[in-house]
């Protein structure tokens, strides 16, 4: 990696991690702001990744992409949201037929124009919303619960994100030969992926050992930490490779350039879009046992 491109990687993380944290300490409204923000650059990266395909009303999938996640912060339990949520998108489908049909008929391609609309709102806004349920998910089952518990909560995926990430980086880069799959994502290797389910186990066990054994009702062991991360881990490539297939798909490297030395926000955070959302589901599902 040129010195360059590393020094403006290094400046956006330094000013990055320690204002998200802080927002996410802040409070279940603050990360519904955050995360509609990303959503909306999110889509409008979506929707641009190729210029000339204008079949999406970028307009509407983009409010929509914003209105989910603030959606979440009003609506933070998960059969509210889902409700209104499904309302909104519904209407939102409705709304893009309607419009198809009556502003670009007979070549207005309704069904493609809807499922192109929902997807890039879904994909970006959608998935963020988890990040909102899951920092209020403490507040909703426990009077007990403080900041610190929605915020080590919403970590928790990002941190096992985010250092497999890397593990899978320096293990590919000093010992990876044989690719995992060339045609999509052609600097990535077996021995990488390897390395980066073993980072974001250790990593998961760690923080659950320090951070996340006394969440009210949610309390994980640093083995249970250990354990989720492998569908963490494995559901985080998936993640990265589905982002490298539209990119590939488009003819581009980086969603954009709004964080130098990162991309987009499609780059940055590819994979959290699959695992945040993960955690949250596992995190229901195993609850009557912890």
């Amino acid at each position: 990696m040129p010195r360059r491109e590393l020094a403006s990687r290094l400046m956006v993380a330094a000013v990055g991690i320690p204002l998200a944290v802080f927002i996410i300490y802040w409070g279940v409204w603050p990360v519904g702001v955050l995360m509609a923000a990303a959503g909306v650059l999110g889509a409008r990266e979506y929707y641009h990744l190729k210029p000339d395909d204008t079949v999406a009303f970028r307009g509407l999938g983009t409010a929509l992409a914003g209105a989910l996640p603030l959606m979440a912060a009003l609506y933070p339990d998960y059969r509210a949201f889902t409700s209104w949520a499904f309302g909104l998108v519904l209407g939102t489908v409705l709304l893009v037929l309607a419009l198809s049909l009556w502003f670009r008929w007979p070549d207005g391609r309704p069904m493609d124009a809807a499922s192109r609309t929902i997807m890039g709102a879904l994909y970006t806004g959608g998935a963020l919303s988890f990040w909102v349920l899951l920092r209020a998910l403490p507040d909703q089952v426990s009077n007990e619960a403080t900041a610190i518990h929605g915020a080590a909560l919403l970590i928790f995926p990002i941190w096992v994100t985010w250092l497999g990430d890397t593990f899978a980086y320096g293990c590919g880069s000093r010992w990876g030969r044989t690719k995992l799959i060339e045609a999509v994502s052609p600097n990535k290797t077996i021995v990488g992926a390897i390395g980066g389910l073993v980072g974001s186990v250790l990593a998961g066990g760690i923080f659950a050992r320090l951070w996340l054994s006394g969440v009210p009702e949610f309390g994980l062991s640093w083995q249970v930490g250990a354990a989720l991360s492998v569908p963490i881990a494995v559901v985080g490539q998936v993640g990265d490779l589905a982002e490298s297939v539209l990119k590939r798909d488009a003819g581009v490297k980086d969603s954009s350039h709004l964080l130098p030395g990162h991309g987009g926000v499609l780059d940055r955070l590819d994979a959290l879009f699959f695992t945040v959302p993960l955690t949250y589901a596992l995190l229901l599902l195993i609850r009557p046992w912890l």
